[in-house]
């Protein structure tokens, strides 16, 4: 099998941010590796995080470290940190200009065939192991999924895998302002209690061009409701998230086919109605040996009230993605989304969170190491 489960979906993931990394320490087994990235990304009007939606070009850099010593002859510790940094109104990951904002960082413990046990601010389960298989994007994805941007602190993870099994089970600690996709009232920022995700998968070895991984997840949340936090949280009592994928191929080179299913629902304590979203991501794309790939698909994202059958709005995109490997550390790309069809009504539905009624592009040059 050339790919695991897990090795895709980390793929799908750091596609986008570390092409290589270079060892700045190793003796003993102890390593210290360092990697990141600078970009510079021309936006089209309606595209550009400025206030006036003008064209604009924003700038951006990662940096990020991965560490890892033995502790004895079968378990072994390691440790990530990795901050993104932004001259501009908005990144993918944060809404600061001139920032230096952690990305993930956490600890943890590798048990070799027992599995490994992390902690501290990463993405819950669903999405590792189930949604990120169609995260193969850079600007004009993930708006069929919930839960890319929902970087969390105080996390906790027990993952295994073998036979071509992946298991992930993932717990929240209470933590106050963290990131809620499709929390659209509180602009997708409030107040955890607690939460769990898990999520398992299952690989098989080469079918023609490729492994086939087949995906499932369920996952938990509470929000905190005393008074304090229930101002913040405006109603937001709890929801329950569950997702699917199936992915065939490798991202890297060849073809690669994915489909992800994923849904988030909402429970309301008076203030709003109970609501739910979903979303539905197709992915269709091709890798050549000179380093040039394509990627397209369709997204679909739903809300509709339980309690009020009118306020029920879709919107239906297309992106286009072109990307060139120039070097294994420099590439360049191109890419669009175009509207489908979207409702007009889901931009206010969305408490303007998302305006998915125009057709935008953009095209950027990134620098690795």
């Amino acid at each position: 099998m050339k790919k695991s489960l897990l090795a895709l979906a980390v793929a799908s993931v750091a596609m986008s941010s570390v092409a290589s990394a270079a060892v700045v320490y190793d003796k003993d087994g102890t390593s210290v590796e360092m990697y990141g990235r600078v970009q510079s990304v021309l936006y089209s009007t309606h595209a550009a995080a400025n206030d006036y939606s003008d064209i604009s070009t924003q700038t951006s850099g990662r940096l990020g470290f991965n560490l890892r010593t033995p502790l004895n002859d079968s378990i072994a510790a390691y440790a990530n940190a990795e901050w993104d940094v932004a001259d501009n109104d908005k990144t993918a990951d944060d809404n600061g200009d001139d920032s230096f904002d952690v990305r993930r960082l956490y600890v943890g413990t590798d048990f070799g065939n027992y599995g490994k046990l992390q902690a501290g601010r990463f993405e819950d389960a669903i999405y590792w192991n189930v949604t990120s298989y169609s995260d193969v994007y850079e600007d004009w994805g993930c708006y069929g999924q919930l839960g890319d941007a929902d970087k969390r602190d105080g996390m906790l993870m027990y993952s295994w895998s073998g036979y071509g099994v992946n298991f992930m089970a993932t717990y929240g600690t209470a933590k106050d302002g963290q990131t809620v996709e499709g929390a659209w009232a509180t602009s997708e920022t409030l107040d955890i209690d607690n939460s769990y995700a898990f999520a398992v998968g299952y690989t098989t070895p080469d079918v023609w061009f490729g492994p086939i991984s087949v995906n499932l997840g369920y996952g938990s949340t509470n929000f905190q409701s005393d008074v304090g936090s229930a101002k913040k949280n405006l109603g937001y009592d709890s929801y329950d998230n569950y997702a699917a994928s199936l992915a065939w191929g490798s991202i890297d080179v060849g073809p690669y086919i994915a489909a992800v299913w994923n849904m988030r629902d909402f429970n309301m304590n008076g203030t709003y109605d109970d609501y739910t979203v979903q979303g539905v991501e197709a992915v269709v794309a091709y890798g050549f040996e000179n380093g040039v790939s394509i990627r397209t698909g369709y997204q679909w994202l739903n809300t509709e009230s339980y309690d009020d059958n009118s306020k029920d709005a879709n919107a239906h995109i297309i992106p286009v993605y072109v990307n060139y490997n120039v070097t294994p550390n420099f590439n360049v790309w191109a890419e669009a989304r175009f509207d489908v069809g979207s409702d007009d009504e889901f931009y206010n539905y969305t408490h303007e969170t998302y305006d998915l009624t125009e057709n935008v592009y953009s095209c950027g040059a990134r620098y690795t190491f």
